[in-house]
């Protein structure tokens, strides 16, 4: 009896560790929600302001719309990190804080996104500098910094917490092996049926001390995701930020150049081409980043109806001869006239241009691009080659992954944002293809291969 008594305590005292490492589980998984929701937070606000940008260069409305559509969702994050950490008064004078940076902020921009809609980009500039909301930015992104940084302090305190109450579970574990087999000695001497009810307890133990262990490597692997998450999301927005300063700056260049002295006629050619160059640029880059805001919400749109599929590819790769021209590549073209195909000729051209345009940017001066259309009975295949920088192997199977690029970097050699192949993967597929990229390695060129049924 005495042994059997040792035995409860040491299993009651397993069930409270275990206990205790289920309740430190799921504190563990609130700091990560915490901290995901900080993350999509500035990520929100983020996309949001790079929205107003584009709007104040563009002044389109569906720019504009997209922002108020990106302010909306950082608003609905705000109001979720609100109900994460409603419990704690510390954290509610931070988000109370965090709401005033916020809506200050989004003020002075509706003062500028105002002053763009009845005025010029010189006006909404001018506003801009008056507004000056670059304060109540820093302030909500030093405000998040700080709550990361508690979350991160709060997250190792917890995991060194579970990790104690595994091993004394552990521990405990151990013993209870040792009485259990005393125990069971004592049980065979006076009943052999009590063995069976001792697996039974054994097998459970085993089986909650799997589960602690399964639940801990589930955390690290949220952790490991999330650490993951977090780097591409500010190599993206680094890259993202870069893109933009970079023709933006050019403009502005040019026209401080217009507006400092009295301009020979060179160069207000020069100036003029350079400003339309860099500012089609942009608004290259504006579109991409709202195509895949479409596709993301499912919103992409789509016309159905019969088209002249070849019609679509010479049009791609007319538009695509300037920059072609201007390298020096030695463009071919091999289009067969195929039988009418039913979708969207203007998505089916985006598909052929951003082929086009990924095969000039990667290709050399003096090399060569293929464009090829092929009838092969119940679908056209579409081909463009070159013989640039080629594909690693171990890139090729993410080459249509959003953002992925060899060199993530802002001093790469190729500009971009690694979204127009994502978005030439979903157009395809939404229009019942495939589509797919060979190359032998660095250096060796690459040839993507897009399948497009008829009907």
């Amino acid at each position: 009896m005495a042994v059997l008594g040792l035995f409860l305590i040491i299993v009651l005292r397993n069930v409270n560790e275990m206990r205790m490492l289920r309740d430190e589980s799921f504190r563990i998984e609130h700091t990560l929600e915490v901290q995901r929701t900080l993350d999509a937070l500035l990520l929100a606000e983020a996309e949001a302001d790079a929205d107003v940008r584009g709007y104040l260069l563009t002044g389109s409305a569906q720019v504009l719309e997209s922002a108020r559509t990106r302010q909306q969702s950082a608003a609905d994050r705000l109001d979720r990190l609100g109900n994460l950490v409603a419990d704690n008064p510390a954290y509610q004078q931070r988000i109370a804080a965090l709401r005033h940076a916020v809506d200050v902020r989004r003020k002075r921009l509706e003062q500028v996104i105002a002053a763009r809609h009845s005025g010029t980009i010189d006006d909404a500039m001018a506003e801009a500098r008056a507004v000056d909301s670059t304060a109540p930015q820093e302030e909500m992104r030093q405000i998040i910094a700080d709550l990361e940084r508690d979350e991160s302090l709060l997250l190792e305190s917890r995991r060194e917490t579970a990790n104690g109450a595994y091993l004394r579970a552990v521990n405990g574990r151990v013993g209870s092996g040792i009485v259990s087999a005393a125990l069971l000695i004592s049980i065979v001497v006076t009943a052999g049926v009590h063995a069976r009810s001792k697996a039974r307890r054994e097998k459970a133990l085993v089986a909650s001390e799997q589960r602690a262990r399964e639940a801990a490597v589930r955390e690290q692997e949220a952790r490991t995701e999330a650490e993951r998450a977090n780097r591409e999301k500010d190599q993206f927005l680094a890259v993202l930020s870069h893109e933009l300063r970079t023709p933006l700056n050019a403009v502005l260049g040019w026209t401080q150049i217009l507006q400092a002295a009295d301009p020979t006629e060179p160069t207000i050619v020069r100036a003029l081409a350079s400003i339309r160059r860099n500012a089609e640029a942009q608004q290259r880059l504006v579109e991409d980043l709202l195509d895949v805001s479409r596709i993301v919400s499912g919103k992409l749109p789509f016309e159905r109806e019969a088209f002249d599929l070849r019609a679509a590819i010479a049009a791609a790769v007319d538009s695509a001869r300037p920059s072609v021209d201007m390298k020096r590549i030695c463009l071919t073209a091999q289009l067969d006239q195929t039988p009418p195909a039913m979708g969207d000729a203007g998505r089916i051209q985006q598909v052929a241009g951003n082929l086009l345009s990924n095969a000039v940017k990667f290709t050399p001066s003096d090399g060569h691009i293929t464009v090829t259309l092929r009838d092969r009975g119940d679908a056209a295949v579409l081909e463009v080659a070159d013989n640039g920088a080629g594909l690693a192997a171990d890139l090729q199977p993410h080459i249509f992954e959003r953002f992925r690029q060899g060199d993530g970097s802002t001093t790469r050699a190729h500009g971009g944002l690694g979204l127009g192949l994502a978005i030439v993967k979903h157009i395809v597929e939404a229009h019942g293809g495939t589509i797919a990229v060979e190359s032998q390695g660095p250096d060796t060129g690459a040839t993507f291969r897009v399948r497009l049924p008829y009907s």
